[in-house]
């Protein structure tokens, strides 16, 4: 059965892209496609100027993308391990390199490095699943649902560090329920609906569309970033 129908979108280096739409719209299925998790049927899928289109995931990340999938999916290892298993040797950084950088990111999982990632908290298994996607340098990282059900404190958290990382040049397809948050930290959204593309624009020009305001985004005042919001 066909989910995603005539979907195309851009992403250009160091941006945010959010992807926004009700359960069931085919988001994560876009991103399982991007990344090589499922096979389409028919259209083409071009990354740093190729066709990738029915690559497999693990010729996608040597390419440069990461995927952080929905559910965390940490490994029953401890925080160092489940870093290693994300390492791609020959992507320029090494493994020292990544994982120092992911500790600066997530000063906790330096801490706790040897626990086991099955024992922490969701907002340190959410880290550790961010961290290991980051643990293959990519260029671009697909993150899907990256605050479900975890405490406001630590969503304000992993959305400072998606800003941290674009700024930084990588570019980010970001998938949240979190919308008020997502157009904080959104260049470009995508509105999807039954796996097709009702409407897109840059992240200001959305926000005030009546049609995604009524929708999406009815106390986006209440959630800001720069401190003015109450957890």
């Amino acid at each position: 059965m066909k989910v995603l129908h005539g979907i195309s979108l851009e992403v250009l280096p160091g941006e945010v892209v959010c992807i926004i739409g009700p359960n069931g719209a085919g988001k994560t299925t876009l991103l399982r496609t991007i990344s090589g998790l499922n096979k389409p049927t028919r259209g083409s899928i071009r990354f740093k100027g190729e066709e990738v289109a029915g690559l497999k995931p693990y010729q996608m990340v040597r390419r440069g993308l990461g995927h952080c999938p929905e559910g965390r999916r940490v490994f029953q290892l401890s925080i160092e391990e489940n870093l290693i298993t994300g390492y791609i040797p020959g992507r320029g950084k090494s493994f020292a390199e990544l994982r120092d950088q992911v500790y600066a990111l997530f000063p906790i999982l330096g801490e706790r490095r040897h626990q086991s990632a099955g024992r922490l908290s969701g907002g340190q298994q959410q880290m550790v699943a961010i961290g290991r996607a980051l643990m293959g340098s990519p260029e671009l990282l697909l993150l899907d649902e990256p605050s479900l059900g975890l405490a406001p404190i630590i969503i304000h958290q992993i959305f400072e560090i998606v800003l941290k990382l674009a700024e930084s040049g990588v570019s980010i397809i970001l998938v949240e329920q979190n919308i008020d948050l997502s157009f904080e930290v959104a260049d470009f959204v995508y509105a999807l609906e039954h796996g097709s593309l009702q409407c897109s624009g840059p992240a200001a020009k959305m926000a005030a569309d009546p049609r995604i305001k009524d929708i999406y985004l009815p106390n986006l005042e209440d959630h800001r970033l720069d401190g003015q919001d109450s957890h």
